[in-house]
């Protein structure tokens, strides 16, 4: 089974809070952390990841908070999980020598993966908010 992290779901979840917001104004992460029931010291830290990757948009002080980047409701999940996940990777060939069976495996991780990418930025926060 495919293992989504807490991290990356909590991630999405705090997107579409964020992009709930028709106005685009900014939230406080106290409010959030306790809307979703998320951690505050944990929602940092992704907040922080999704800031420095522009997808969101940090406000000091008190009436300060989080809203969406630039990129607003065409965000989509491929982008949230490269911010924080990284790049989604295959094995690579550890040996110098051909081995069919590792070539074989090779492709299918590589087309395995192609297929992931592709459905991840298929979905966008515009999509979601619309279900």
């Amino acid at each position: 089974m495919l293992k989504v992290s807490r991290r990356l779901n909590y991630g999405l979840q705090l997107m579409i809070a964020l992009a709930s917001d028709k106005e685009n104004s900014s939230k406080s992460t106290a409010a959030i952390s306790e809307q979703l029931a998320i951690p505050l010291p944990f929602l940092h830290q992704i907040a922080h990841t999704l800031q420095q990757n522009g997808l969101i948009k940090a406000t000091p002080g008190p009436k300060g908070g989080l809203k969406l980047g630039s990129k607003g409701m065409g965000i989509s999940i491929y982008d949230i999980f490269n911010a924080l996940e990284g790049q989604f990777s295959v094995p690579t060939s550890e040996s110098t020598e051909p081995i069919e069976e590792n070539d074989i495996a090779l492709d299918v991780w590589n087309a395995v993966g192609n297929r992931i990418q592709e459905a991840l930025k298929d979905y966008k926060l515009s999509d979601l908010l619309k279900k």
